[in-house]
């Protein structure tokens, strides 16, 4: 046993020790405040979320609002959680899922019960919520990676986007939405447990609730640009000049 003074601990039964408020925890630049903002916006019932439009505490209503739902499978997705027993686990001790689920502890079975009844559902909000956080620059990774110039100001080469360019982003987003799915599906269906040590990923990116707010309305945009491009015909479409072409 050494003499060597280390870096001590304080008392765990020691008062006050935590700061007061889980708000205080999650700073305004963490990623799941853009989750937040972004599910918030969303008409679910729109987009076909089972029992997003039920009212009231009639009998057979579900327990969890599909919105927080949706929150913690989306927070799941961006860390790469994948099994729904991991997700009832890190919703019990993760301080960003207990602010973002304001402390809700939603089942394993609740979780993927979401995910296998509302699958279209999901990959629908999913894309669009990952088109938004390549804008943001809010993940790490090439999922996430953006070049600037796509979205310049100026008619040059970098914000002409072609329909091929256009379909091979949707395409890429697509696919990685679905083996992550799939990812979930094998991992319940066998009851293995979650791989040992922390996969969570990191990220930042300025205030992401004001960020989040401003560009909502950006959220269909490489959607809209190839339903524009098939309409005219067009191969190209220039997102800041009409009449441009290379």
């Amino acid at each position: 046993m050494t003499n060597r003074p280390f870096k001590a601990g304080v008392s765990r039964a020691q008062p006050s020790l935590l700061p007061p408020s889980v708000e205080d925890y999650v700073g305004p630049d963490n990623p799941v405040r853009a989750i937040e903002a972004y599910v918030e916006a969303l008409d679910l019932a729109k987009l076909g979320f089972q029992h997003a439009s039920v009212l009231g505490n009639g009998a057979g209503q579900p327990p969890y609002d599909p919105a927080d739902l949706l929150k913690l499978y989306l927070y799941g997705y961006i860390n790469r959680v994948r099994s729904s027993r991991r997700l009832e686990r890190e919703a019990q001790r993760n301080l960003e899922l207990i602010w973002l689920l304001r402390g809700l502890t939603p089942g394993y079975r609740t979780i993927a019960k979401f995910r296998q009844d509302n699958w279209a559902a999901l990959k629908a909000a999913n894309r669009s919520f990952v088109l938004l956080a390549r804008e943001l620059g809010l993940l790490g990774g090439t999922l996430v990676a953006i070049d600037g110039a796509f979205f310049d100001g100026s008619a040059s080469k970098g914000s002409i986007a072609t329909r091929k360019r256009l379909a091979a982003e949707l395409t890429a987003i697509e696919r990685d939405i679905e083996a992550y799915g799939a990812a979930l599906d094998a991992s319940d269906a066998a009851e293995a447990a979650p791989p040992d040590g922390d996969d969570r990923s990191t990220g930042g990116g300025g205030d992401v609730g004001r960020k989040m707010s401003t560009l909502m309305a950006k959220r269909a945009s490489l959607k809209a640009d190839l339903d524009r491009l098939a309409a005219s015909g067009e191969t190209q479409v220039s997102r800041t000049d009409a009449d441009a072409r290379l």
